[in-house]
């Protein structure tokens, strides 16, 4: 009987594994469609996506996963969150140059505010190695081989390509909206037997990548 218990905590958990994973997925896909439709109509003004474009998508493509509010703190200057974890948003603008190389123009980090500021306004720069080091892209502003910024990155001599990568963070200093610490990962995310994987407190990270539309910007926004 113990080890059917196991057995089935253990299923649940790499159930509940598969379905973040297709979640932030689902959310990349999402937000890089709501981008290009947004760049497409920037373009058409004269403009340019700017930084708020990107944390309104990234918090509406989010609400397949955070419905109402839930995805921002529920007290200001706090890490208190109704699901103990909250959304976060890599966006890397990468460039093609001679030799089959490529580089990044430029990496942001996205994380949701809180209720009394709920646009995404905790921005970060990805070329700073410690908020980078929890990412699957790995940031370069010189040339390099496209692989060696993502695996699967392809991209030609003077084309661009977005890399979204849609996370889920969590860390011992987040609690519940009651003030409790949420002790570790595993009761953070609601797994019974397994411990998941994590890099400097990210979580179940996704990755998309597509050519984008005319709009987005060269240079950081």
């Amino acid at each position: 009987m113990p080890v059917l218990i196991v057995l089935l905590f253990y299923i649940h958990d790499l159930v509940k594994i598969k379905r973040y994973y297709s979640q932030t997925e689902f959310v990349g896909q999402q937000m890089a469609n709501i981008l290009q439709n947004i760049a497409k109509k920037r373009a058409a003004e004269g403009t340019t996506l700017n930084k708020d474009d990107i944390c309104r998508a990234a918090s509406l493509a989010f609400l397949s996963m955070y419905p109402g509010t839930t995805q921002y703190s529920s007290t200001a200057g706090k890490w208190w969150h109704e699901f103990r974890h909250a959304p976060g948003v890599f966006c890397y603008y990468v460039k093609g140059s001679t030799g089959g190389k490529a580089k990044c123009l430029w990496g942001k980090m996205f994380r949701s505010g809180n209720t009394q500021k709920p646009l995404w306004n905790n921005i970060h720069d990805a070329a700073n190695s410690s908020i980078n080091s929890g990412s699957k892209v790995t940031y370069s502003a010189s040339d390099v081989a496209p692989s060696s910024i993502y695996p699967t990155l392809k991209v030609e001599e003077g084309k661009s390509k977005i890399i979204l990568e849609s996370f889920l963070n969590w860390d011992s200093g987040c609690k519940d909206p009651n003030g409790n610490n949420v002790k570790t990962a595993r009761e953070a995310f609601g797994f019974r037997f397994l411990k998941p994987n994590g890099t400097s407190s990210y979580y179940f990270n996704s990755i998309v990548i597509f050519t984008p539309n005319d709009g987005f910007p060269e240079t950081a926004p």
